[in-house]
């Protein structure tokens, strides 16, 4: 399935910039700070701030987030997680950790710019069409695709109607 998919992740969901330029979260503090980890192993994959809005590296950052995800977005799982699902990246975890104290309005502000707007989260777009339940995003992407389906699209009936899979991993 990863090899039919431009993945592209940005860590914002709800938060909002106030007047006096600083972000607030949806869910506070620790969800503005677990954002900018991930924004920030993002931007430092490849050095390019755009790569938030382009989503250059959003595959390559996806354990990190995945992990973090798991974690329940707490912060202080950052550098265990990055330290758990990074190892093969040359780029040390105290490189994200000074992005996020030093580049912290920089990376909020790329991800402000590159989050649609949106009424409710996650906002799951399947070539530019919204995707109302996220259950259904394994076909939705089957669906999308027009080559040779990988096998994991073999999961669905040939009527097309889901066959939800609670184990699917892509």
């Amino acid at each position: 399935m990863v090899d039919i998919i431009a993945l592209k992740l940005v860590g914002y969901g709800n938060t909002v910039q106030n007047k006096d330029g600083s972000f607030t979260c949806q869910h506070g503090a620790g969800e503005c700070e677990t954002d900018a980890q991930e924004l920030c192993v993002q931007y430092k994959l490849s050095g390019d701030i755009d790569s938030i809005s382009s989503g250059d590296t959003s595959m390559e950052a996806w354990p990190f987030i995945l992990c973090m995800e798991e974690a329940d977005g707490d912060p202080s799982e950052g550098q265990a997680c990055y330290e758990k699902s990074m190892n093969s990246t040359a780029l040390p975890w105290s490189v994200v950790e000074e992005c996020v104290v030093d580049e912290y309005d920089v990376v909020q502000t790329a991800a402000m710019d590159a989050t649609p707007k949106h009424e409710y989260v996650p906002w799951v777009l399947v070539d530019g069409e919204l995707l109302a339940n996220t259950y259904g995003l394994h076909q939705a992407i089957c669906d999308a695709y027009t080559g040779e389906p990988p096998a994991s699209c073999a999961h669905f009936k040939a009527d097309n109607k889901p066959c939800f899979n609670p184990n699917f991993e892509a």
